[in-house]
């Protein structure tokens, strides 16, 4: 029987592995001049354009555990949750990324190569070049990427643009993803339920973004859950956000999961991040203007003079859950 030690990274090395990378992305895409292998990546910039650049992470037990997250998932996973930080900046046109990982020694080669053929098809799927990026030891799994995109400097959308007696909206699911991630901390669901598909199978809101330029005056991802994206669109801008929730999309996996645990589905929704749709702000006038160019987006309150969020029906909003620290 295989020792451990042969059937891990430590066997194929640091070199072995990055052979199997460059062999796996060191193709020719569009725009690329150096791609993985040197010192550093050369991208040509269309012209005129800014170079939009964003960065997230995946940290084992953190944002994943390796008992319920396939390699595949996770390369896939993390590449949509980057695209949606650029869908949130408005009208960006992806062009490449960088990837590092730190891996465990122990860590299966079968487990990293199947990692590599999960990001070479995301990554393929999405038209992204991936540029090269690092490899570190780690005591735990962590993915971090960094995306690169394209934009025309003023069609890009910033979290500071609301402004009293305007609209929030959203676009994309509410609460569907934190409830994938419960029912797989709790057990072995189904790979293909719903809420977990949700959560692995994030969709990034592109072309509702492309189609924000120009409507949106304040926008952000909602990553953290939406009592979280409408502070951080209060704060930014200075206002008072009052949510309301009776428009918000809810699936009927989702009302059955907040049934079963009985938990109030609207307050759920409110709380329960990793859902990564997109939030913002609208003036009035151009919400049905905007609504027959975005059927899928609802209505989540408005902007006030004033500080903080409002949960309308209750006293006071509860405080967001989600920090790192």
């Amino acid at each position: 029987m295989p020792s451990r030690k042969r059937d891990s990274i430590s066997s194929l090395g640091e070199r072995g592995l990055l052979r199997r990378i460059y062999a796996r992305f060191s193709r020719t895409c569009p725009g690329v001049i150096i791609g993985p292998g040197d010192d550093a990546a050369a991208l040509r910039v269309p012209a005129s354009r800014a170079l939009v650049a964003s960065q997230d992470d995946l940290v084992e037990n953190t944002h994943f555990e390796r008992r319920w997250a396939s390699p595949e998932r996770l390369a896939g996973h993390l590449l949509a949750i980057n695209l949606s930080d650029l869908a949130a900046m408005g009208e960006v046109r992806p062009l490449g990324c960088l990837v590092s990982a730190g891996l465990p020694r122990s860590l299966p080669a079968s487990w990293a190569l199947r990692l590599l053929a999960g990001l070479d098809r995301a990554a393929k799927r999405a038209g992204v070049a991936v540029l090269g990026g690092n490899l570190a030891r780690s005591e735990r799994i962590f993915l971090s990427m960094c995306i690169l995109g394209a934009a025309r400097a003023d069609r890009l959308i910033r979290r500071s643009g609301a402004r009293p007696g305007e609209l929030l909206c959203g676009v994309g699911p509410l609460g569907e993803a934190s409830a994938g991630v419960s029912l797989m901390r709790s057990g072995q669901p189904p790979k293909n339920h719903p809420l977990v598909r949700a959560f692995w199978e994030v969709r990034p809101q592109l072309k509702a973004g492309r189609c924000l330029a120009g409507l949106a005056t304040s926008m952000l991802d909602n990553s953290d859950g939406l009592a979280r994206s409408a502070e951080i669109l209060a704060e930014e801008s200075g206002v008072r956000i009052r949510v309301r929730m009776g428009e918000a999309p809810a699936s009927r996996p989702l009302r059955l999961f907040c049934l079963a645990r009985r938990l109030d589905l609207r307050l759920h929704q409110f709380k329960g991040g990793e859902d990564y749709g997109l939030i913002f702000t609208a003036r009035r006038r151009d919400w049905p203007g905007l609504k027959r160019l975005l059927p899928q987006a609802y209505r989540l309150g408005g902007v006030e003079k004033g500080r903080g969020v409002v949960l309308e029906g209750t006293r006071r909003a509860p405080r967001s859950l989600f920090e790192h620290f």
